[in-house]
């Protein structure tokens, strides 16, 4: 069986998970598109990362993961074991997927309670924040956990900077990516609730001193959705734990925007690339 055909099954079970949940417990629709936001603590579509598969093939696997359902899913190399630790990755704007791939795999490989977290890139960052850290604390219950550990990517680390002060009782790492943390005016236009400080830069309310806060920069002038800019969206004046700027290159080649998830997932798992 192919691996396009796999991934499909793979993804209509999940689907079929969702839409039963929904069922359950949810208020029926009138557009035939599970409704998620009410899921029991549960009731999580589960997807085996084997499926996604190598080389050319990451760019569907990509392509499917960014089609599975809004909300959280849960992703398993295997057999599931639980662990102390919650991982939870969050995609940028208009995400095609496949810069996740390589490291979503790896990151379900290391621990035991791995999440990707879907969600409609067309609401403004804070108001996505409050409904993502509205899951994590969902899944701080479902183990013995004792650490959270977070990803957000591009427009997903300003989420994940947003959504730091209003997570749950646990110790939280949370690493911004390539995250345009100032501010970019074409995605946030419309976003008249944002508050901004001194140089226009965005406001994030401030979170406790159980939260560290990671950034990872790329070089600016050869990031793709930055580096027609006039100044760098990643530099802002905020209380990191850590920042980091990332390499010009990965394994040969430019390391850019997109590439920047791999380089960061794989090497907190111990899987550094080259330069």
């Amino acid at each position: 069986m192919s691996f396009q055909s796999t991934f499909y099954r793979s993804l209509v079970t999940v689907s079929l998970l969702v839409i039963l949940s929904s069922c359950g417990g949810g208020t029926p629709g009138t557009s035939g598109t599970p409704d998620t936001s009410h899921r029991a603590i549960g009731d999580i579509p589960i997807l085996d990362v084997q499926l996604f598969g190598e080389g050319t093939e990451i760019t569907t696997a990509g392509h499917h993961l960014m089609e599975l359902p809004l909300g959280v899913i849960e992703l398993r190399d295997g057999e599931h074991t639980n662990d102390s630790v919650l991982v939870v990755a969050v995609h940028g704007y208009d995400s095609r997927g496949y810069e996740w791939i390589t490291g979503l795999k790896n990151l379900a490989g290391h621990y035991g309670s791995v999440f990707f977290f879907r969600y409609d890139w067309e609401q403004c960052p804070d108001e996505i924040a409050e409904n993502f850290a509205t899951e994590v604390k969902r899944l701080e219950k479902l183990g013995k956990y004792e650490k959270v550990v977070i990803f957000g990517h591009s427009y997903g680390g300003m989420v994940v900077a947003y959504a730091a002060s209003g997570l749950g009782k646990l110790r939280a790492d949370i690493h911004v990516i390539a995250a345009p943390l100032s501010g970019f005016p074409k995605l946030l236009d419309a976003c008249g609730n944002l508050s901004y400080d001194v140089g226009d830069k965005l406001k994030y309310p401030e979170w406790n001193k159980s939260v560290r806060l990671i950034q990872h920069k790329t070089v600016h002038a050869q990031d793709g959705a930055f580096r027609d800019l006039a100044s760098d969206p990643q530099k802002v004046d905020l209380p990191f734990y850590q920042s980091h700027e990332l390499p010009p290159t990965m394994d040969g080649h430019r390391l850019g925007h997109n590439w920047s998830v791999t380089w960061v997932l794989d090497k907190h798992v111990g899987k550094p690339h080259r330069l």
